[in-house]
């Protein structure tokens, strides 16, 4: 049995219909993020958090061009992640309206 599929939504992305789920992982001090390679099988993005592990792969052992997709966005996303946190650290702010970044006093 099949059960319904997502439809998209304003913005372009997928609204999930029928049973869907979120998982959110709050990263403390007690973290580890690696990458497993093997010569002729797909790599494996492994995220640990304390007690909670999250595994990425491409499935049925392919990697397609839609993975590939995955992975860039995940790069940016991780990316801008990493620029929000710097930011929050080191006291940033950026004015929306010129794009220009200055510190906080």
């Amino acid at each position: 049995m099949t059960g319904p599929t997502a439809t998209p939504d304003a913005g372009g992305g997928r609204v999930p219909v029928g049973s869907h789920g979120h998982i959110s992982v709050h990263i403390g001090s007690g973290w580890s993020a690696r990458c497993f390679t093997y010569p002729h099988e797909r790599p494996i993005l492994a995220v640990d958090a304390d007690h909670t592990h999250l595994s990425l792969s491409a499935t049925d052992d392919a990697v397609t061009v839609d993975h590939l997709a995955f992975a860039r966005a995940l790069v940016r996303a991780a990316t801008d992640y990493l620029h929000e946190c710097e930011r929050l650290l080191t006291g940033r702010t950026t004015d929306a309206s010129t794009g220009d970044t200055a510190t906080a006093a």
